[in-house]
């Protein structure tokens, strides 16, 4: 059976207790990030989807699970998320959804996209803002200098 690396993003951190008492429980093996609000676990399944959901089932109730994401893209080059609603927003998304005739992954997953892409943008203006005002304030060889500095160290 094919094994599939599952993201666990955390709503808040876990301490070294409650991870050993979560894997002992799951009987899942879990690694965990530096800060313990990301996890990763490699599980056994048929396909992507059953894995996420054998994560859920094991560890739903046993850590604060945010979002479950594949950690590699699939062949389409995309990410399966899985993300807890409640009922009522998942109505609001179907009727989102439905409004402009798609599907509510659909749905979602063009507004993830749009926020990304949001982001990204807001990102690199705030960049160009950053570097406009060290320019107002210092020579260009001066912040290249600098900049050259920092990525030596």
């Amino acid at each position: 059976m094919p094994v599939h690396a599952i993201e666990i993003t955390l709503t808040r951190t876990v301490d070294v207790a409650e991870l050993e008492a979560a894997q002992k429980e799951s009987a899942l093996l879990l690694a965990a990030a530096g800060d313990r609000r990301r996890l990763v676990v490699l599980v056994a399944a048929k396909d992507e989807r059953r894995a996420v959901r054998k994560v859920w089932k094991r560890l739903g109730g046993v850590l604060p699970i945010d979002v479950l994401c594949s950690l590699f893209p699939g062949l389409d080059g995309k990410y399966l998320m899985s993300i807890p609603m409640s009922e009522e927003v998942q109505a609001r998304i179907q009727c989102f959804a439905a409004a402009e005739q798609k599907t509510p992954e659909e749905y979602l997953q063009q507004a993830i996209a749009q926020a990304l892409a949001r982001d990204r943008s807001l990102r690199r203006a705030r960049l160009e803002h950053s570097l406009d005002e060290l320019l107002r304030t210092y020579g260009l060889e001066e912040v290249t200098v600098a900049a050259a500095r920092r990525f030596s160290m």
